[in-house]
C-alpha cells in the first residue's frame, strides 16, 4: 500500500456510507433508552430480543472496571485519535471503491460510538443474541454491527481482490 495524494472528494464516503450509519445508530439507540428499566422486547424467543444495557468498556465490556479517568483516556482519547487516522487513510489509501466503503463503515460505528462516550459516558448496547441456552452473543448496537460488516468487507478484499505481489513481477 502505498500513499497516494490526498483525494478529498474520498470525503464523499463519509456523507453517503458513514452520516446514515451514525444517524441509525444513534436513532436506535435513543428508543433503546426507552428499554431502560423494563422487560426485553422478544422478537424470536429462541434467539433475538431487544434490551437496555450501558458498557462502560470496550469489546465484550473489557475495561468496565477501571478508573474512570483510564476509561476517559483511553475510550476517548485514543478512540478519537484512531477515527481521525481512519479518516487520515480514507483521503490518502483509498485505493479502490470497496476500500472507500470499509473506511466509511468503520468510521460510522467509531463515530456512532464515540457520540455515546462524549455525551453519556457509556455505549448503549440493545441487540441481544443468543442460541437458546447454548451461547450467549455479547450485546450490541448498529455502530459494532457496522465495524463488524468492515472487518468481514475487508476479508473479502484481502482474500479476493487484493493483487498478489507476484502478479506485478515479470520473470
Amino acid at each position: 500500500m502505498k500513499p497516494l495524494k490526498y483525494e478529498w472528494r474520498n470525503l464523499y464516503y463519509l456523507l453517503m456510507v458513514s452520516f446514515p450509519l451514525v444517524i441509525a445508530d444513534q436513532l436506535t439507540k435513543l428508543w433503546a433508552l426507552t428499554l431502560k428499566g423494563s422487560e426485553p422486547v422478544v422478537l424470536f424467543e429462541s434467539w433475538w430480543r431487544f434490551i437496555y444495557v450501558e458498557n462502560r468498556g470496550a469489546l465484550w465490556g473489557i475495561g468496565n472496571d477501571f478508573p474512570i479517568f483510564y476509561r476517559k483516556l483511553i475510550f476517548l482519547g485514543i478512540s478519537s485519535v484512531i477515527t481521525l487516522f481512519i479518516v487520515y487513510l480514507l483521503v490518502t489509501y483509498s485505493e479502490n471503491r470497496l476500500m472507500k466503503i470499509i473506511y466509511g463503515f468503520v468510521l460510522g460505528g467509531a463515530i456512532g460510538n464515540l457520540i455515546d462516550r462524549f455525551f453519556r459516558g457509556f455505549v448503549v448496547d440493545f441487540v441481544d443474541w443468543h442460541a437458546g441456552d447454548l451461547y450467549h452473543w455479547p450485546t450490541f448496537n448498529i455502530a459494532d454491527a457496522a465495524i463488524v460488516v468492515a472487518v468481514f468487507l475487508l476479508a473479502i478484499e484481502v482474500f479476493f481482490n487484493h493483487k498478489r505481489p507476484s502478479e506485478g513481477v515479470k520473470k
